[in-house]
């Protein structure tokens, strides 16, 4: 992946980490490989440059974040919440933010990890559920944070059933204001009104004076899906859901195949 990122690069081409993860999440791995020109951040709330320096923000402020959480507080809602560049996520939680939870017991199951790769990354996911990491820190309760900024890039609820998720997308789309996403059955990421990973792509691609048909983004979950549209061609990757699969351009091979980097081999190969 590096070797393709890094041609691509060379040639001219600009690469956009696209998460909805804070900057501070994006892993160092990442930011450290030299490459990246802009990050894209918390579903399109935040902009950066490869440096790290803010170009676009749009945020939601504390009271409508206060509001949003007493409006669905009765469904018991676990929170996670994205603020200058970091994030908090409460460890009573049933969210995919605790990355680890889902690994773990998706390895435990059945079978114990047999090579060393698999125990280092079993060993990880605990760390990082017990104690967080970088750019991310669980805590107890949520409101301590909501307390503590005054801007929030995203907000995420997670619910113990699908009925309560369902009823959550309602009461907030009534409430109006938001942009909300229902990313799994049980989870919902929240920004402020009309923010969406293709909405900044859109700003970005303005910025940088690129055409729209020269663009192409890759995804795995419906999370990405925003950017169909707003981008010339959406690849998802082999393991991406199969609800992505359906509405993509097309489909690479699964990420542990290198896919990303093998479609990007073969277009400047073609390019020659």
């Amino acid at each position: 992946m590096r070797s393709a990122l890094k041609r691509a690069h060379e040639a001219g081409c600009k690469l956009v980490v696209c998460t909805g993860r804070p900057l501070g999440m994006v892993p160092r791995s990442v930011r450290h490989l030299g490459v990246m020109d802009y990050y894209l951040c918390a579903n399109g709330a935040k902009v950066y440059d490869a440096k790290g320096h803010e170009l676009f923000a749009r945020t939601m402020r504390q009271e409508d974040v206060k509001c949003l959480m007493d409006e669905v507080a009765s469904l018991g809602p676990g929170w996670n919440v994205h603020s200058e560049g970091q994030s908090w996520i409460e460890r009573t939680g049933v969210t995919y933010m605790v990355s680890g939870t889902r690994g773990i017991r998706a390895r435990l199951r059945g079978h114990f990890p047999r090579s060393l790769r698999q125990v280092r990354s079993l060993f990880r996911g605990f760390l990082h559920f017990t104690f967080g990491e970088p750019g991310k820190s669980i805590v107890s309760s949520i409101d301590p944070v909501i307390a503590a900024h005054e801007q929030f890039e995203k907000v995420g609820c997670s619910f113990t059933s699908d009925e309560a998720c369902a009823e959550a997308v309602e009461r907030i789309e009534a409430l109006g204001g938001f942009q909300v996403a229902r990313v799994w059955a049980r989870e919902l990421e929240i920004s402020a009104d009309d923010v969406t990973k293709g909405t900044t792509c859109d700003w970005l691609l303005n910025y940088v004076g690129e055409d729209k048909s020269r663009s192409v983004a890759f995804g795995d979950s419906m999370n990405d899906a925003p950017l169909i549209g707003h981008v010339g061609r959406f690849v998802a990757v082999g393991n991406a859901s199969e609800e992505l699969k359906e509405i993509c351009d097309e489909v690479c091979a699964s990420l542990s195949e290198d896919g990303v980097a093998r479609w990007l081999e073969e277009q400047m190969n073609e390019a020659r």
